[in-house]
Formats: C-alpha cells, structure tokens, sequence
C-alpha cells in the first residue's frame, strides 16, 4: 500500500466538560510536531448540516496522511498518540466515534 489518510469521527462524551475537551484538542493537536510520520494533519469541530432533521452525526474530525504502512506501524506503536488515546478515554465516547484509512494514490 502507498500513502495512507487516516480520518476520525469523534463524539465526546456527555459528562465531559468544554475545558476538558479543550484540552484535549490542544494536546492531540501535538501529534504531527511529536510524529514525524504524520503529515497534511487537519482537525476541528464539524459543521452543523444545514438542515435541522439531518444533523452532523460527529462533533470533532481529524484527518492525517502517513507515508506508507511502515510509517502507520511506527505511529501506531509511537509513545505520544498512545497517551493522546489514554487520555482521550476521559471525553471521548468510544462508541460513537468511527475512524478509517484509505490508501492515496
């Protein structure tokens, strides 16, 4: 496989207060200065739909690209996104978060 992009769909979870997601925001932002196999690193609070009864099924994206699937194995096994998960345990609702990779041509 070539390049590969990686996107996140996350919802946080209900108790989790503005502050904590903030703060999270801002250390899961570090990941591509902490991992240089990441690169094209996009992230934000999704935009509402438009239409009332069809509304975003997601709070937050992320999107990022890796070179090839070495550099997916070395980021998947780098210390920083695993505390960047850890601590992403406290607001972020694992079961209405979705995440995939597509390969880049």
């Amino acid at each position: 496989m070539s390049s590969i992009r990686h996107i996140v769909l996350i919802n946080w979870k209900k108790d989790a207060s503005p502050q904590q997601i903030e703060e999270w925001i801002r250390y899961c932002d570090r990941i591509p200065n902490e991992c240089p196999m990441v690169s094209n690193w996009t992230s934000g609070t999704c935009v509402l739909a438009p239409v009332p009864d069809k509304p975003s099924t997601h709070d937050f994206g992320i999107m990022f690209d890796l070179g090839s699937n070495e550099d997916w194995i070395a980021y998947l096994s780098h210390p920083y996104p695993e505390s960047v998960y850890s601590e992403g345990l406290k607001v972020i609702d694992l079961d209405r978060t979705a995440s995939a990779n597509m390969p880049l041509a």
